[in-house]
């Protein structure tokens, strides 16, 4: 009986053990398991970033069929020059006027003559049986005069007429290679384009540079703006479309888009300098998560070491943190000087988010606002909040109501530089109500701003501090119930006034969005991680 008793006890403890320890690894499986809602909600989260836009193609229209060059008229086949008559010729005559010569010469031989009124002289001819080409030759050499054929007709000129006959037909010949390049000139043709991304009026006057000129100076076509499609309306040349289009995709890019989001942090001066912010940020090489603090186990992914310089991808430049066990004494929050959760690509907004809550949950800051906003490249996002103050003000005896702003105001402008990096002008501007500096009974506002431009890279966060204010915070210290006591009370207790520095701190992190088809690619991943996870 008493063995099977022991038998018993041992049974009775060892199955409340068993179920002890399965229900242990329960739970410790159970926290294994990730919640599908919550990852759903995680998935969503990153898809509902956006998309920026894609290039389109553009081609030019098929070439029209090619222009047949017409002949010019003198360019026609012509007969070659005829020779002068040979005949023999006998003849004598004394100072005898060159025209009447002339004539005489020609009707020997039956030639039509046409002499100009230029034309004047006399001439001693004494020849027996020469020729009659020499005789003619001889005579116009000697009057210094010259002959052309007219057709069938001989024209006699002198060399004036011939300077000027020369002018002339270099003149004709100009305008006929001027007639002949405008009858080779290609046909105008018209095609409609479209702009997207840009605005097609700054365009047009950069296009109109690119259209031939005709002889007179002029433009060979135009390029017209349709405002209400935002179109091009190109009449040109086939040549000309042919270098405008190139232009027109260069110019006409898709914009990428930048998510810029932003925590508004409020946190005293020794907090601020206990979180030990990385103002010279992180570069890397892949992704990587840097856990605060300095702590040697319990380490997640890649961390920074005690100097801030050693994750295994990247480097990164932070202030110094100090390292445990070197005469550094901790900080309230059990670090030897937190170094904030800066991470880049996807994760880095989390993790940075994650320790932001958890330090305003513990008292340490308070988050003003987690604004987030999405702009285009090089075009101004403002995250404004505040009050607008009224002021009364008299003008010609009438008091009129006036409001001026006092707000939390930030501005930035984004600059891609690559495919990975960006240039921030940030602007942010804090104005505060002062009461106690009041003018007629109406607070001023005190104005703090920060303009600073930096460099980061896609997904990396850039901080901006120096905008503190002071907070005065007067009470009473004494012994309970007997510093109430009534006119005595004030001999057991005294006055006590706080000052406190809070600085502002505004944590900005711009993501470059990519392309619808990119942020699918990305979200497909996505559903597959969360899927092997699960």
């Amino acid at each position: 009986m008493r063995k099977l008793f022991k038998s018993n006890t041992a049974t009775h403890w060892t199955i409340p053990i068993i179920l002890s320890l399965a229900l242990l690894f329960g739970c410790a499986h159970d926290q294994e398991q990730k919640d599908p809602f919550v990852e759903q909600w995680k998935m969503t989260a990153e898809k509902s970033r956006g998309y920026s836009p894609k290039a389109k193609q553009r081609t030019v229209i098929p070439p029209p069929p090619k222009v047949s060059e017409i002949q010019p008229m003198d360019q026609e086949s012509q007969e070659p020059e005829k020779a002068l008559p040979t005949k023999q010729i006998t003849m004598r005559m004394h100072e005898t006027d060159v025209t009447v010569l002339l004539r005489a010469l020609t009707r020997a031989v039956g030639l039509n003559l046409i002499i100009n009124d230029s034309v004047k002289g006399t001439v001693n001819i004494d020849v027996k049986e020469a020729s009659w080409d020499q005789v003619f030759m001889s005579i116009l050499r000697t009057q210094g005069l010259f002959y052309e054929w007219e057709g069938d007709i001989l024209r006699i000129i002198t060399l004036q007429d011939r300077n000027n006959s020369l002018e002339q037909m270099a003149t004709e010949q100009k305008i006929r290679e001027q007639e002949k390049d405008m009858e080779k000139t290609e046909p105008l043709v018209t095609q409609v384009v479209q702009v997207e991304f840009s605005e097609a009026k700054k365009l047009q006057t950069s296009l109109e540079k690119f259209l031939s000129q005709n002889i007179e100076g002029g433009q060979v076509g135009s390029v017209m703006v349709d405002e209400h499609t935002n179109s091009l309306i190109i009449q040109a040349m086939y040549t000309d479309l042919q270098r405008m289009i190139p232009l027109i995709m260069e110019l006409d890019r898709p914009t990428p888009q930048i998510l810029i989001e932003a925590h508004i942090v409020e946190a005293t001066k020794a907090t601020a300098r206990d979180l030990g912010v990385q103002w010279g940020g992180i570069s890397h090489s892949g992704d990587f998560w840097v856990t605060p603090g300095i702590n040697s186990t319990g380490t997640v992914g890649n961390t920074l070491s005690a100097g801030g310089i050693d994750p295994t991808s990247g480097w990164a430049v932070n202030f110094p943190t100090g390292a445990a066990g070197a005469g550094v004494p901790s900080n309230d929050f059990g670090f030897t000087a937190l170094a904030l959760g800066f991470a880049l690509e996807n994760v880095g907004d989390s993790i940075l988010t994650a320790q932001l809550t958890a330090l305003q949950q513990d008292g340490k800051v308070n988050i003003l606002s987690s604004p987030s906003i999405t702009t285009i490249d090089n075009q101004k996002a403002i995250i404004e909040s505040g009050d607008e103050v009224p002021y009364q003000t008299v003008e010609n005896g009438e008091v009129k109501i006036e409001y001026k702003k006092a707000v939390l105001s930030l501005e930035v402008i984004p600059h891609v530089i690559g495919n990975n990096a960006l240039k921030l002008e940030i602007n942010t501007k804090k104005d505060q109500l002062d009461f106690t500096n009041s003018v007629g009974g109406q607070p001023i506002i005190k104005t703090k701003q920060a303009i600073t431009k930096v460099m980061v890279f896609n997904g990396q966060t850039t901080v901006i501090g120096g905008l503190s204010k002071e907070q005065i915070e007067e009470g009473d210290a004494g012994i309970p119930w007997l510093k109430d006591i009534p006119i005595i009370g004030y001999l057991f207790k005294g006055e006590s006034t706080k000052n406190t520095m809070e600085e502002l701190l505004i944590f900005i992190t711009p993501h470059i969005l990519g392309t619808r088809q990119e942020a699918e690619l990305e979200d497909a991943s996505l559903e597959d991680n969360t899927a092997e996870s699960n």
